[in-house]
């Protein structure tokens, strides 16, 4: 059985992971690609010899097409994904799933009554270090969880992103959100999925400190973040995600009665287990994804072959609604200036 995919939007991430992916997938094929900018269709669709669509309602009538991919820009997201649901397609959508958690829940309703699998594309769940720690932890090595600090920064989307200093990224009225929406997502689900446990509270301070617009006028989200959390097994965490770091941060450490663990801080060592300063647990685990040097992500792969062996996707629905669920804690708790209790 060969799992037909067509994507919505074109931009960085589909032409650096998600077009990859599918091809590499000897169950997935690329039956076509669609963008608002018919130009990067075309160049797409040219370049993976499938079909080039303007239109995304127009994609989703094609019967031919088994499952999409949804990478637009943020605010269209739910939309997006409730209308393939509807139109009886698997969905992959992109993180975070929704700006709100009303659209969220109206994705979670859509793949019920549908019948259609639901994956958000939560990809830190599948980096090899992270799933090794999930299993250290739940294995009670470190004992019960006290604390964690988890941070991810870079440089900033412009860097990344086909339009450069004009990216959708900084638009609150497309992006819905800054770096909350786009880092912070990010280590708010891995830490859940970490210590297989859910946020009770959360605090949070944001601003835009640094980037603005080509003509000076400062963009209209968030540049920057910190934000504390409160399991219900009662640790502590930090969460700190940045777009004016020049140098690129994405790593995690937690603290246990009995030890720490230190994910990503050693170039040579993903993964550190210490239970004394002077013995430790070195593991090689293979690389990290950055925005200089991709690496394969697994995401395609659990999101294929969970269709093609009629299981459900590692990462559901639901997944995705609890990390943006403490997301919108806290931004509420920056706008309020008060600590936000979550999932009451």
């Amino acid at each position: 059985m060969t799992i037909n995919i067509g994507v919505i939007g074109a931009g960085k991430i589909v032409r650096v992971r998600h077009l990859p992916e599918i091809q590499s997938n000897p169950l997935a094929r690329i039956a076509a690609i669609c963008d608002v900018v018919e130009a990067r269709a075309k160049e797409m669709a040219l370049e993976y010899d499938c079909k080039a669509y303007f239109d995304y309602q127009q994609m989703l009538l094609d019967p031919g097409i088994d499952a999409v991919i949804v990478a637009a820009t943020n605010t269209t997201h739910a939309e997006m994904s409730i209308a393939a649901l509807q139109a009886g397609k698997h969905v992959l959508c992109e993180k975070p799933m929704a700006t709100s958690l009303s659209d969220a829940r109206k994705m979670l309703d859509a793949a019920k009554a549908t019948g259609k699998q639901l994956m958000i594309a939560q990809n830190q769940r599948l980096e090899p270090a992270h799933v090794k720690a999930r299993e250290i932890i739940q294995s009670g090595e470190l004992g019960k969880i006290l604390s964690f600090t988890t941070i991810f920064g870079h440089p900033g989307c412009e860097y990344w992103a086909i339009d450069g200093k004009n990216t959708w990224f900084f638009r609150s009225e497309i992006a819905g959100m800054g770096v909350l929406g786009d880092l912070a997502v990010h280590k708010l689900d891995l830490m859940r999925f970490l210590l297989d446990d859910d946020y009770t509270s959360a605090s949070a301070t944001i601003d835009t400190l640094a980037k603005a617009f080509p003509d000076g006028t400062p963009i209209t989200v968030e540049d920057n973040a910190i934000c504390t959390m409160q399991t219900a097994k009662g640790a502590l965490g930090s969460v700190i995600t940045s777009w004016t770091y020049q140098v690129e941060l994405n790593r995690t450490s937690i603290y246990g009665e009995k030890g720490v663990m230190e994910i990503y801080s050693d170039p040579e060592f993903p993964l550190i287990v210490q239970k004394s300063p002077e013995t430790g647990t070195y593991f090689r685990l293979g690389k990290k994804s950055t925005n200089i040097e991709q690496v394969k992500s697994g995401i395609i792969d659990a999101f294929v072959n969970a269709i093609d062996e009629g299981t459900d996707v590692p990462i559901p629905g639901i997944e995705g609604y609890k990390a943006l669920e403490a997301l919108m804690a806290c931004y509420q708790s920056a706008k309020s200036g008060k600590r936000v209790k979550i999932g009451t």
